[in-house]
């Protein structure tokens, strides 16, 4: 069964408390969803009630906060933010089955095994065409997000 994390995602300065399932046995880790859409909650409470209604057991761990625009970096090329934070959004959309095929490919899939093993010039190497694949990403991600 699915571990359920909070993740706090950041999007135009509101923040939103989203489920983060973590499953070892398919290797897969996606953001809640019901019928297609992934689930923003306002408060903690909220994503703890519904995982109870579910049968999720919502861990304790202190949450990650995930700037969907990359501090401005995925609109305006600028600033350019820390490798990590790059790193931490692409996890989080990777096995996701809406947005994760638009970070697919074989020069995407370099770019992220640079990324991971944090190559100093990623940025140089492969800057403009991650932050276009991400920023198409969140694009779709927004389109189908449901605030519960």
């Amino acid at each position: 069964m699915p571990e359920l994390y909070e993740v706090l995602l950041v999007d135009s300065g509101t923040r939103w408390h989203a489920g983060w399932l973590v499953d070892d046995v398919s290797e897969t880790d996606i953001l809640l969803a019901a019928k297609g859409k992934v689930l923003l909650f306002g408060s903690r409470a909220a994503l703890e009630h519904h995982a109870q209604e579910h049968g999720l057991k919502l861990h304790d761990d202190l949450p990650d906060e995930i700037d969907l625009d990359l501090g401005g970096w995925l609109s305006t090329a600028s600033p350019q933010p820390d490798m990590a934070e790059v790193s931490e959004l692409w996890h989080l959309l990777y096995d996701d089955p809406h947005v994760g095929r638009l970070l697919g490919g074989d020069e995407l899939g370099e770019a992220y095994d640079d990324l991971v093993e944090e190559t100093p010039d990623w940025f140089e190497q492969h800057g403009e065409k991650a932050r276009a694949a991400l920023a198409r990403a969140i694009a779709t991600l927004r389109q189908s997000v449901r605030t519960v």
